[in-house]
């Protein structure tokens, strides 16, 4: 079970399919490396079922019913996908990041000494990133304009709200902090922000420009 759940309410807005693509990936991540949000999803999911079914059999009559149970046979039967296979050097990754890493990815140094594959989402302005800190080098000190979500995907780092490990979520802003992978594995976890960070170091100030044009 995770230290660090998502709120209840995300999960509720997940469940119903509410959320934009690169939070509800997040989330998706999230639910796929804790049990008990898995859990928590899967009895949301039967009581929306439980819902509609409900409603369902207020709204159509007997005859209806079977004319619709008769088409439904003849809707053929769709094959079981392949099982999942992690390409190498992503061992970490879960099934739902599969998709958005395209046939080739790698990953980009960014100033201040981590990795980043910035991933595409169609339509969300959000900017979803996976980074990747070696250990003990941390990210800059900074703060956030926007709402920031994270999930740890690979290893662990510690900041000045806490530790956080495998399957942890977080949700944002806190206040000034500076994220330092924890011995082991490289920290690997997805970023989403809804605005730039801020940097607030000595020189960090001076980059907050290059920053907010998405060059760095």
């Amino acid at each position: 079970m995770s230290r660090h759940p998502a709120p209840e309410e995300l999960l509720l807005d997940y469940a119903a399919g509410a959320l934009p693509e690169g939070l509800a990936l997040a989330v998706g991540l999230h639910v796929a490396l804790d049990p008990a949000a898995r859990r928590a999803v899967d009895r949301l999911n039967a009581l929306g079922g439980a819902l509609m079914e409900r409603e369902s059999e207020a709204a159509v009559d007997e005859t209806a019913l079977e004319r619709m149970l008769a088409r439904l046979d003849k809707i053929a039967v769709e094959p079981r996908p392949p099982p999942f296979v992690p390409r190498p050097g992503f061992e970490w990754a879960p099934p739902p990041l599969a998709r958005y890493l395209g046939p080739n990815p790698h990953w980009r140094r960014v100033l201040g000494g981590f990795e980043e594959i910035r991933l595409t989402m169609g339509g969300d302005s959000h900017r979803v990133s996976l980074l990747r800190l070696m250990p003990g080098r941390g990210l800059p000190v900074h703060r956030h304009a926007g709402t920031e979500h994270t999930v740890v995907l690979q290893g662990g780092y510690t900041d000045e709200t806490g530790n956080f490990g495998v399957g942890d979520f977080t949700f944002g802003p806190a206040g000034e902090h500076e994220p330092i992978a924890d011995p082991g594995d490289p920290c690997i976890a997805l970023i989403v922000l809804e605005q730039p960070i801020v940097l607030t170091g000595p020189i960090g100030r001076w980059l907050n420009p290059l920053v907010r044009r998405d060059w760095i």
